[in-house]
């Protein structure tokens, strides 16, 4: 019982470190938490931070070519970066540099013929931000820079769907 117990709080308290908080203030209105900013990669080795994409909705997906609940989403991922362009897709991977590089995250979307964009996570600059403790993970921000939502977890494309469309109506 204690051992249940013991994890059911840590399952807890790793959900309380990813999902956004929002309050009501006074006057009814809800607000959101601001989004941390972090840097990564792109696959060019430009430095890109999240900060540069305020001012547009922006979806964080938090993934690795070796998990395997990361790799189920995907093309739900990839279909929905097709029909939403007005939407920024971050899809950052988490390169250790051990069980996953850029070279075998690169090669895994170049074989399934992913499109969205890709950034590394080379200094664990995002994964620290949002205190992941597993993937995947998807972040949903406003044009604003908030913190609207987030799913811990894998999500389907209707999932996927309902954020989106937190962050743009």
């Amino acid at each position: 019982m204690k051992r249940f117990i013991c994890i059911f709080l840590l399952l807890i308290l790793a959900f309380s470190f990813v999902s956004c908080s929002s309050e009501t203030d006074e006057h009814g209105e809800v607000s959101y938490e601001y989004a941390r900013n972090f840097l990564v990669l792109d696959q060019d080795w430009n430095t890109v931070t999240l900060s540069q994409f305020i001012g547009k909705p922006i979806v964080i997906n938090f993934w690795a070519s070796w998990c395997p609940p990361c790799k189920a989403e995907l093309p739900d991922f990839e279909k929905a970066y097709k029909e939403y362009g007005d939407v920024v897709f971050l899809m950052v991977n988490l390169t250790d540099g051990s069980r996953e590089t850029v070279d075998t995250a690169k090669d895994f979307i170049s074989r399934n013929g992913y499109t969205f964009p890709v950034y590394f996570d080379t200094e664990f600059s995002a994964s620290y931000a949002y205190s992941l403790s597993s993937i995947p993970v998807t972040c949903f921000i406003d044009e604003e820079g908030n913190l609207v939502t987030s799913r811990v977890g894998m999500i389907d494309y209707d999932t996927l769907v309902d954020g989106i469309k937190k962050i743009t109506e």
